[in-house]
């Protein structure tokens, strides 16, 4: 389970990115937010740059996630694919919370 801990925090960085990509296109157009007024290159090199990288983690976390599955007993089988998105999904979820109880929010 301290794998999943590490490839959230390795996770971060695509996570970040997917929500800047998605507060400036799709959200914008919606008008549900506004968009960074120096972004005037378009949708392509986002693109280029999140495919590969969101591709590249899910493969990883599922690799590692396979492997591990078959380390865990069999009565635990079932939840092991749940726990592994929570435990992944942990540190970004842990970054508002922290803001929060900071006051920094």
């Amino acid at each position: 389970m301290a794998a999943n801990l590490c490839l959230g925090v390795v996770g971060l960085v695509p996570f970040f990115l997917l929500m800047l990509f998605l507060i400036n296109f799709p959200l914008a157009a919606l008008g549900l937010t506004s968009r960074e007024p120096t972004e005037n290159d378009g949708m392509f090199p986002w693109a280029v740059l999140l495919t590969p990288l969101l591709l590249g983690f899910c493969a990883l976390w599922f690799l590692a996630n396979l492997g591990l599955r078959n380390l865990t007993p069999a009565e635990h089988a079932r939840r092991h694919w749940w726990l592994a998105a929570l435990l992944t999904s942990a540190p970004a979820l842990s970054l508002p919370v922290g803001a929060l109880v900071s006051g920094s929010f």
